[in-house]
Parts: structure tokens; sequence; C-alpha cells
């Protein structure tokens, strides 16, 4: 009797939400996923099964696993991105909503967002009001609205060419004073030349034909955001131009890129004579220019 009480007991803890997350992150690191990222889609699948949101995982972990969940951990197996699966993205605290032919938000983007917002506090402490910035390829908000929230005096505009992003984004920016357009960010806001405070940027950097970046950006990313022609870098000489037009002499830009061109970029920018330090450094995945705008030229430029 013992006997099968026990066993009832180990079937019945087999089918909680606590036991299925655990072999959710064991199936989804045999698939090619690295633990941290694993368990961390696994709590957000699981969240999104049970109806609450990550902070309330734990205490439904004893609970039946929502049947579900099953399919959810099956595509995410297959490389198909945990935040398109539930349709949104959590991002330094904030839910951020997605769709189809959406870009993913990265950790590494986290690096340049906190960086905006510590230049951006430093500028109101020395007495500038309502600093302006300006993200260029604004994906589904996550830089702009970010920034909105966590510095409400700064005045934040973003633009995305794509129109379904652009779309995500002014859903994400609701209850933010953040303004998201359509658009093409080479001819962004004509209105702010020369005006900008900070302009940040995650424009497409990746070569055509390279290969090395995970199936979860290849296959679900969106085309538009990720390449940018044999060199990689394309857009960035874009955004170099966008940017310098758009910033106030010594006005900073940020400005993702590949970890593969921190040099390159850097020198790109130099090259121009448009700018008075130009200087990349890794970040968790990636690379981050922090380029500042130099005066402007007698004539020419």
């Amino acid at each position: 009797m013992t006997g099968t009480t026990g066993t009832r007991e180990r079937e019945a803890g087999a089918g909680t939400v606590g036991s299925a997350l655990e072999e959710a992150v064991r199936r989804l690191v045999a698939a090619g996923i690295d633990a941290t990222t694993a368990r961390a889609d696994a709590r957000l699948l699981a969240a999104h099964a049970c109806g609450v949101g990550p902070d309330g995982l734990d205490g439904v972990s004893q609970t039946p696993a929502p049947a579900v969940l099953e399919e959810y951990v099956r595509r995410r197996e297959e490389r198909e991105p945990a935040e398109l699966i539930v349709g949104h993205a959590w991002f330094m605290g904030h839910r951020f909503e997605l769709a189809p032919g959406v870009f993913v938000p990265k950790p590494e983007t986290q690096e340049i967002v906190e960086e905006a917002i510590n230049r951006l506090s430093g500028l109101l402490s020395r007495g500038k009001a309502s600093p302006l910035v300006v993200d260029l390829c604004a994906g589904p908000g996550t830089m702009a609205v970010t920034i909105a929230r966590r510095v409400p005096d700064a005045r934040v505009y973003g633009i995305e060419l794509s129109q379904v992003a652009a779309q995500a984004a002014r859903r994400n920016a609701r209850g933010t004073a953040a303004c998201i357009v359509q658009g093409d960010a080479c001819e962004a806001f004509p209105e702010f030349d020369g005006c900008a405070d900070l302009v940040v940027s995650n424009p497409p950097y990746i070569p055509i034909g390279l290969r090395t970046s995970a199936p979860e950006v290849l296959k679900y990313d969106p085309p538009l955001a990720l390449w940018a022609g044999e060199s990689g870098l394309a857009m960035i000489r874009a955004m170099e131009r966008t940017a310098s037009r758009l910033l106030a002499p010594g006005g900073v830009l940020l400005l993702e890129h590949g970890g593969y061109q921190l040099e390159s970029v850097p020198r790109l920018f130099r090259e121009t004579g448009r700018w008075s330090s130009a200087e990349s450094r890794a970040t968790c995945n990636d690379g981050m220019l922090v380029a500042v705008r130099g005066p402007a030229p007698s004539s020419g430029g």
C-alpha cells in the first residue's frame, strides 16, 4: 500500500509545473540551447502557459502543468524563439508585445539602454532641460520606450521602417511619452537636424552570407533587421550620416554592431572627420560604438 501511494505521489509530482519546468530545461539544453537561456526560456513559456507573470511562477509550482506547455517546449526545441511563441518579451522589467516578423529584443541591447540612461541622467544633472533622444531602427520600441520610461524628462522619438514592427512599437509606447513613427531611418526627423542630444541605434549589421548567428536569429528574425551588404557596414554607414545630421555638436551616438566589427566600425566613423571621438567596446554578445559628434565643419562635410 505504501509503495502504491509513493508511486502515485511520484506520478503527481511529475505533472506539476515545477517538475515540468525542470524537464523543459533539460530538453532545451539537449536541443543545443545554453543552460542560462534554456532556464529563462522555460520559465517564460511556463509562466505564459499558467497565465501568470514571471514573478508569479513560483507560486504555482505545485499545481498541475497545463497541457499547452508541452507544445510550447516542443516548438522551442525546434529553435523557435520563446518570445515569439508567447507573443511578447520582457526587457529591463517591462513587457513588449511582439508579432511574427518583428525583431526579438536581445540581452546585449540592455547595455546600450543603460549607457543611454546614464548619459541622460548626467545631462539632466548638469541642467539640460528635456534632452532630445532619437532611436534609429526602433524595432518593437525596445530602446525608445525603455528610455522614455526610465528618463521621463527626456523627449524620445523613434523611427522604424517595417510597418508591422512600427505598429508593435506604437502599442508598446502606450502610457509613455515616446513617439514612434514608421519611416526610413536614413531620412529621419529633418526637423531635429543639429538638435539631438543622444541618438541610439541597433541597425542591421550582419554581412550577407555570414551564418554564425543562432538559428533563432537566422530563421525567425526579419531579414530587414539582419543583413547589411557584403561587409555588414552598409546600414552603419547610413546611420553615421543620419546621426551626424541629427546630433548637436557634442551629442552622442550609441550604436550596436557585431563583435567582429570592433575595429572596422570606429575606423569608419573616424575617417569621416565628423566625430571628435569614436570607440567601440564588446558587449555580452556583440559590440557597442560610442561616438561624440564633433563641431560643425566650416565648409563641406
